[in-house]
C-alpha cells in the first residue's frame, strides 16, 4: 500500500469522481506504456477499496463486539460491586457478632484478663475482677498494678515487668510469661493468682504495654496446703510409730522408709531409696520373706521373724500388704520384743502369784486378826481366827450372816448398829476403803471392841467387801491408862503455868515497890521497862492454863491485853494516843508467843514514850498477818515523829533496841525499819510449825 502510493501521484480533484477519471484517461492520448500502467492502478485501487471495505467491515464488527463487551462488563462490574457490598455487610454483621462473642467471652470469663500500658496503669480489666478482687472494674483501671500487690511481693513483680518491656529481652514471636503471685483483695484478704502475659506492640515494633489473664489459684493453694499438711501430719504419724514401715517394690527395692527405720539402722531416709532390701545385710529374713511375699498370689501376709539391728537381734512381727496391683507392698514391722520377754515373765509371773497366793493363803489362816469376805447381805468366807474371836465352833455358825448380827443393837454413839454397819458398807463401795472403831459381839453375848477395815475387791466383775477385824480390847485399857495419865499431867501443867504467871506477877509487884523508895527518875523508867517485860511473860502464862490448849495461845487475844496493858502502865489517854490492831486469827506456842510479845512491848513502849512529844495527838497500829509461804508478817508502825536518822537500829546501844534484835534472832525472823510517814517496824518469821518441819529435814 505505501508503494503504491508513493508510486500513484495522480492529483484528482475533489469533485471529480472515478467514472470521470476513466473517461478523461481514456479521452485522452495515453501511450500503451500508460495505459498499462493506469489498468494496475486500476486494479490496485479495486483492491485498495475491497480491503478498505473489509477493514471498515471488520471494524464495525470488532465496535459492536467491544460494544458488546462493554455491556457484559458493565454489568459484571455492577454485579460485582454489589457482591462486594453484600459481602461487606456479612463481613461487618459477622465482625460485629465476632466482636461481640469476644466481649462475652471476655466478660464471662472466669479468668481476669488485663491490660497495662508501659506505665503500669490499669487500662482493662473484664467482669472477673469482681470476684477476684472485689472491685468493680471501674474502680481498677486507671490505678497502678502494684497497688494490688501484697508488700513482699512487689520487687519481683516490678523486676518482673521492667523484663518484659525491655527491648532487648523481647522476642519476635512475643512468649507467653506465666508464674504464680500473691494480689489483695478489696476487702485486704489475699487472693493468689496465676498470671500469664504477653508484650502487647504495634505494628511498627513499638511496646504499649503487657496484656495476659491471672486464674484465682486460691481454693488450689488451699487444697495444696491441707493436702500438705495432711501428708505432713501422715508422715508426722508414720514417722512417730514405734515400727519399721517401708515401701518395697516387686523387684525388692525400697521405695521410701519412715524415719524409726531409718534412725534404727542410724542412716537417712533417703538413703534407703533404690537400695535392694538386703542392702544392709544380705539374705537377711526379712529378705526371704518379702521375696516369698512376691512370689505367691497372696495379697496380705504376717509372720514373726528375727533382724539383727545394729548389733542386737529383736523379735518383729511384720504384716506386709500389696498394692498398685501387686508391683508393690507396704510392710510394718512391730518390735515385740519387749512383749516376747513380757510372756516369759508372765508365765514366771504366774508361777509367782501361785507360790504368793500359797503364801497368802498360809498368812490368811496364820494371822490372828479376823480377815472376811461379805457382800452387801451376808458373809461368805472367813479365816479360822474370825471363827475363834466371834466365839464360833463352825463356820456354819458364820456365813449367810449380816454384820448386825454380831454387834450389839447400838454402838457407844447411841446409833443403831443395822443401819450404821450398812452405812459404813456403802461408803466403803463407793470410796473403796473405809476405817473404823466398832463394838461388836461374840455368840455367847459377850463385846469387845475392835477396828474394823473394809475393802473393796473385785473378782471376775463381781465386786465384794473384805473386812478385816481386830480385836482391840488391850489397845482400849492402855489407851483409858494414859488418857488418865494425860488427864493428870494437865492439871500439873496447867498448875505450873499458873504459878509462874503468879511468881511473874510477884516479880512485877516488887519491881513497882522498889521503884516506889527510888527518887532517881531514869531508875524508875528502867524498872517500869522491866516490869512491862515481866508483865508481857506472865500474861503469856495466864492465857495458857485459862485456855483448853496447853501448849498454843490466841495470839490475837495475847496482843490486845498486851497492848491495854501497856497504854494502862503509861496511862495514855485515849483520845491522845490510840490503839488499832489488825490481827489475823492465829494459834502460837510458847516459845515463839514470849518473844513476840517481848518485841511488841520495846516497840510500843518506844513509841508511847518518843514518838508523841508535847501530848501531840497520834496513833499506834500493830498488825499482824500470814502469807501463802507460811511467813508471819507483823508491823508495829506509829504516826509520831519519826525515827531519828543519825540512829542505826541494828548497832543500836538502848537495850530495848537490843532486846528487840535479839528476839527476832530467837524466832529466826527478820527486822526492817519501813520508809513510812511515821515511825514502822516490820518483822517476818516463819510459823512454828514450819520451822518444826525444817528441823525434821535437817535432821
Amino acid at each position: 500500500m505505501i508503494k503504491t502510493e508513493t508510486y500513484l501521484k495522480v492529483r484528482v480533484h475533489p469533485k471529480i469522481t472515478m467514472p470521470h477519471c476513466n473517461k478523461f484517461v481514456y479521452s485522452s492520448r495515453i501511450s500503451p506504456e500508460m495505459h498499462e500502467t493506469n489498468t494496475s492502478l486500476q486494479l490496485i485501487v479495486e483492491q485498495l477499496t475491497t480491503k478498505l471495505n473489509n477493514t471498515r467491515e471488520q471494524l464495525h464488527g470488532e465496535i459492536a463486539r467491544l460494544t458488546t463487551a462493554n455491556e457484559i462488563l458493565q454489568i459484571a462490574n455492577q454485579d460485582l460491586q454489589s457482591r462486594i457490598q453484600q459481602q461487606k455487610e456479612t463481613f461487618h454483621i459477622e465482625l460485629y457478632e465476632n466482636e461481640k462473642k469476644y466481649q462475652n467471652l471476655v466478660e464471662t470469663s472466669q479468668e481476669l484478663i488485663w491490660s497495662v500500658d508501659i506505665e503500669g496503669l490499669l487500662i482493662f480489666v473484664n467482669s472477673a475482677a469482681e470476684r477476684i478482687y472485689g472491685y468493680e472494674p471501674p474502680e481498677m483501671i486507671g490505678r497502678r498494678f502494684t497497688e494490688f500487690l501484697m508488700s513482699e511481693h512487689k520487687s519481683l513483680q516490678i523486676q518482673i515487668f521492667q523484663k518484659l518491656l525491655d527491648p532487648s529481652s523481647i522476642q519476635p514471636t512475643a512468649p507467653n510469661y506465666a508464674y504464680e503471685t500473691v494480689h489483695i483483695r478489696k476487702d485486704g484478704t489475699p487472693v493468689h493468682l496465676r498470671v500469664n502475659s504477653i508484650v502487647n506492640q504495634s505494628e511498627n515494633g513499638t511496646i504499649l504495654g503487657l496484656t495476659g489473664t491471672a486464674t484465682d489459684i486460691s481454693d488450689r493453694k488451699r487444697s495444696e496446703e491441707a493436702l500438705q499438711k495432711t501428708t505432713d501430719q501422715l508422715w508426722a504419724v508414720l514417722n512417730a510409730v514405734p515400727g519399721l514401715i517401708s515401701w518395697i517394690s516387686s523387684d525388692l527395692r525400697y521405695i521410701g522408709v519412715n524415719q524409726h527405720l531409718a534412725t534404727s539402722f542410724r542412716r537417712s531416709p533417703e538413703s534407703f531409696v533404690g537400695e535392694e532390701i538386703g542392702f544392709i545385710e544380705r539374705e537377711t529374713n526379712f529378705t526371704q520373706l518379702l521375696r516369698q511375699f512376691f512370689n505367691d498370689s497372696v495379697q496380705q501376709t504376717s509372720q514373726e521373724i528375727d533382724i539383727e539391728i545394729n548389733g542386737s537381734v529383736r523379735n518383729y512381727l511384720i504384716v506386709a500388704q500389696k498394692y498398685d496391683q501387686g508391683t508393690a507392698a507396704v510392710s510394718v514391722g512391730i518390735d515385740i520384743s519387749d512383749r516376747k520377754r513380757a510372756e516369759a515373765q508372765k508365765t514366771k509371773l504366774i508361777t509367782s502369784l501361785q507360790e504368793s497366793e500359797h503364801k497368802f493363803r498360809s498368812l490368811y489362816e496364820a494371822t490372828s486378826d479376823a480377815v472376811m469376805l461379805l457382800n452387801e447381805q451376808e458373809f461368805f468366807d472367813c479365816n479360822p481366827a474370825t471363827l475363834k474371836i466371834f466365839g464360833c465352833t463352825h463356820e456354819k455358825e458364820f456365813y449367810g450372816k449380816h454384820p448386825s448380827e454380831f454387834s450389839p443393837l447400838f454402838q457407844p454413839g447411841g446409833q443403831d448398829s443395822a443401819s450404821l454397819s450398812t452405812q459404813k458398807m456403802n461408803i466403803a463401795m463407793v470410796t473403796g476403803s473405809c476405817r473404823f472403831d466398832w463394838v461388836h459381839q461374840r455368840l455367847d453375848g459377850s463385846e469387845f471392841p475392835a477396828e474394823v477395815l473394809l475393802n473393796v475387791m473385785e473378782v471376775n466383775g463381781k465386786r465384794f467387801l473384805q473386812a478385816v477385824v481386830r480385836d482391840i480390847t488391850d489397845r482400849k485399857r492402855d489407851e483409858d491408862q494414859i488418857k488418865a495419865s494425860l488427864a493428870e499431867k494437865e492439871v500439873l501443867l496447867q498448875e505450873i503455868h499458873h504459878r509462874v504467871k503468879n511468881n511473874l506477877q510477884v516479880i512485877s509487884s516488887l519491881l513497882r515497890l522498889q521503884s516506889r523508895y527510888i527518887q532517881d527518875n531514869r531508875v524508875i523508867e528502867m524498872l517500869k521497862e522491866s516490869q512491862n517485860r515481866v508483865r508481857s511473860m506472865a500474861l503469856v502464862h495466864e492465857q495458857l492454863y485459862q485456855s483448853k490448849d496447853l501448849s498454843n495461845i490466841d495470839f490475837a487475844e495475847y496482843i490486845e491485853n498486851l497492848a491495854h496493858n501497856l497504854f494502862q502502865a503509861y496511862e495514855i489517854n485515849a483520845p491522845v494516843i490510840k490503839l488499832q490492831t489488825n490481827i489475823v486469827p492465829c494459834q502460837l506456842n510458847v516459845d515463839t508467843a514470849v518473844p513476840c510479845g517481848l518485841i511488841i512491848n520495846e516497840l510500843v513502849t518506844n513509841s508511847l514514850k518518843y514518838a508523841f512529844l508535847g501530848g501531840s495527838q497520834g496513833k499506834i497500829k500493830i498488825d499482824f498477818s500470814l502469807d501463802t509461804n507460811g511467813i508471819c508478817v507483823l508491823v508495829v508502825s506509829d504516826t509520831g515523829i519519826g525515827f531519828p536518822k543519825d540512829l542505826d537500829y541494828r548497832n543500836a546501844r538502848t537495850l530495848g533496841l537490843r532486846l528487840v534484835g535479839s528476839l527476832v534472832r530467837q524466832i529466826r525472823g527478820n527486822i526492817t525499819l519501813l520508809a513510812t510517814l511515821g515511825t514502822a517496824f516490820q518483822i517476818t518469821f516463819p510459823q512454828p510449825k514450819f520451822v518444826q518441819e525444817e528441823q525434821i529435814n535437817v535432821k
